[in-house]
């Protein structure tokens, strides 16, 4: 795993968090695969919401076991808050967004 994607990926949620005055967290969780004989992890990017009581909550925005997918996702969402065009230069994550996308509205459905 490239340090670089990851360090891509922190840099680009500490703007978004500066700049926007979001609360974006990348949570991580890891297990052994006894399979591939190695630690799997997970990235969750996770946006913190205040109501007006002020409790706190979370919604999740994007999950991958990809450092790449995770860099390509700040990416997209970093053009989206500034409200340029999101690059549309890689067919294949494009077609993972749009899966991703139908997964999370089946999840949503079935609640």
């Amino acid at each position: 795993m490239p340090a670089n994607y990851i360090n891509t990926a922190k840099k680009l949620q500490t703007a978004i968090n500066n700049k926007f005055g979001l609360k974006i967290l990348i949570n991580t969780s890891q297990w052994y695969s006894e399979d591939k004989n190695r630690a799997i992890s997970m990235y969750t990017v996770k946006q913190v919401l205040n109501n007006e009581k002020g409790k706190r909550s979370s919604v999740e925005l994007f999950k991958t076991y990809s450092t790449v997918q995770l860099t390509l996702f700040f990416r997209d969402y970093w053009y989206e808050l500034n409200g340029w065009e999101v690059p549309k230069d890689n067919q294949m994550w494009e077609d993972i967004k749009d899966k991703y996308a139908e997964t999370e509205k089946n999840n949503q459905e079935e609640t």
